[in-house]
């Protein structure tokens, strides 16, 4: 049993033969021999078309002589044994049969396992269970992974400005100081909130933004300075700022300016957050829609969680959800001269914080309040009334209805105003049934006396369908109450107003008592 290695160029053959080897020799232009079983290209003068097709056919019969136990080499002479081929290289790579998709589905039976690469796909194919899989190469990334600041564009000055065509993936501790991001529309994130931080002690804001879209997710920012916030975004009305899941703000290394300042923005989405810091945020500028839900807010010592400035003018404010926890300060607040269109808090819970709210309240126009700790629900309703009323209402004639007349005074409304007596009119900017209660106390002009009540709503004569209560078959001088209970829509501006009437005459009378109320 011999082993024989034949080399060519960089090739090496290996392989074990019961037979004994010729010397092979071509001319001048190779020369192989066997030293110990060994065979070697010992001579190569020039290399040639000829020399190469020379050198295959002796491969053939070399291979076509011996029974070969599976090992080629290619440069190297030391294939590894548990290898059929064994290809080392620093700078040459394999290329596999290329061909389109119609060049390769003409392959006649291709075997289990047979590659090519698709020019059509730029795919390597792989035909495999009977069909041909498709394994796609990337195109050129838009993520960049920063490990380090020198992951990062270099800053000018101390501004570090971002490519808005890539997505930044932050993982671990990045301390950029004395640098801040100008985001400039590009992407955010980290993968562990707990542990992906930007960090720096910037005189200003880590993270800034100039009239771009915001996109920040599962990526915490650290200001370690008492001069440094988190955040400084500005935008415009086709902009969108989203703060999203795992974006906490946290103080490692003493008191902060806080999360900071975000102005502008079609929407402002802040959404699954931990903000651990001395003052929350600060919302001003023309906005859109402004929402908070599920951030849990701690810490504050100096401010407010979430702040509306007094240059603020925003549309829809949605804050639910939310957990502030911390001693004393304010959890919200909206500054004077702020603009807010419609406000909803809902399930917003407040643990030591002296006031929850500062700037609104429950009754707030157009705000919608329910289920917050320590803040009443907001409630449009109004309490009126009149005692010992001696202002006669004059009825024109049997079965009409008019207003009764009396000086009302105002127990407590909210959302309603009672400027005109016997009337409560709606303020708020959400439609409401307003479920209506009448009483009221009279004494009958005649024998036989027949009188209704019902509901005017703006002063309108009320349909003939409309809800009334009556009393009937009362005796000269007799006292007797009517009471009603109904529901009408009201929007803003809509007023409501009781009326009266006589059934069987047009006998005036005078309503001595009236309680009225109206409530949502």
């Amino acid at each position: 049993m011999f082993y024989y290695s034949l080399f060519y160029s960089n090739i090496a053959f290996n392989c074990y033969s019961g037979k004994s080897l010729c010397i092979l020799e071509f001319g001048s232009d190779l020369l192989l021999s066997k030293n110990k079983g060994l065979l070697k290209i010992i001579y190569i003068k020039k290399q040639t078309d000829y020399m190469e097709k020379n050198f295959l056919l002796a491969l053939m019969m070399l291979l076509g002589s011996t029974v070969c136990n599976a090992q080629v080499g290619i440069g190297t002479e030391s294939p590894h044994s548990s290898s059929l081929l064994d290809i080392e290289s620093i700078n040459k790579g394999i290329l596999i049969p290329r061909m389109t998709t119609v060049e390769r589905d003409a392959i006649e039976t291709p075997a289990e396992g047979l590659q090519i690469y698709n020019i059509t796909n730029n795919s390597t194919d792989v035909f495999s269970s009977g069909s041909w899989k498709s394994y796609l190469f990337s195109r050129e990334s838009n993520i960049v992974y920063v490990n380090s600041l020198s992951d990062l564009p270099a800053p000018n000055g101390s501004t570090i400005t971002l490519d808005e065509t890539k997505m930044y993936v932050f993982s671990g501790f990045v301390d950029i100081s004395p640098n801040q991001l100008l985001i400039n529309g590009a992407g955010l994130r980290g993968t562990d909130p707990q542990k992906d931080i930007i960090a720096s002690n910037i005189s200003g804001a880590v993270l800034k933004s100039e009239n771009k879209d915001v996109y920040i997710k599962e990526l915490a920012v650290a200001p370690t300075s008492s001069s440094t916030q988190a955040y400084d975004f500005t935008g415009e009305s086709s902009n969108f700022c989203n703060i999203f899941s795992g974006c906490s703000v946290v103080e490692i290394m003493g008191p902060s300016l806080g999360v900071g300042n975000i102005s502008g923005f079609k929407a402002i989405t802040i959404i699954q957050n931990y903000w651990k810091v001395t003052d929350g945020v600060k919302i001003g500028g023309t906005v859109g829609k402004f929402t908070s839900d599920l951030n849990n807010i701690v810490g504050i010592s100096a401010g407010s969680g979430i702040e509306f400035l007094s240059n603020a003018i925003i549309d829809d404010v949605d804050i639910s959800n939310n957990y502030f926890v911390y001693p004393g300060q304010t959890g919200i607040k909206v500054n004077t001269n702020a603009s807010i269109d419609r406000g909803r808090l809902s399930t917003n819970l407040f643990r030591g914080v002296t006031n929850p709210l500062d700037g609104i309240d429950s009754y707030s126009f157009g705000w919608s309040m329910r289920q917050n700790t320590n803040i009443p629900d907001s409630r449009a309703f109004s309490y009126i009334f009149f005692n010992t009323n001696t202002q006669t209402t004059a009825i024109p004639s049997q079965d009409t209805f008019v207003k009764i007349a009396g000086t009302t005074e105002v127990i407590k409304q909210q959302r309603f105003t009672s400027t005109v007596n016997n009337r409560m009119t709606y303020h708020g900017e959400e439609l409401i049934t307003a479920k209506v209660f009448v009483v009221i106390s009279a004494i009958a002009p005649k024998n036989n006396s027949n009188y209704s009540i019902t509901i005017s709503k703006n002063g309108l004569t009320p349909p003939a369908t409309a809800p009334i209560a009556s009393a009937t078959g009362l005796s000269n001088n007799q006292s007797f109450q009517i009471t009603l209970n109904t529901e009408i829509d009201m929007e803003s501006g809509d007023y409501i107003e009781v009326f009266i009437r006589s059934n069987d005459g047009s006998d005036d009378i005078t309503v001595n008592e009236m309680q009225f109320s109206a409530t949502d």
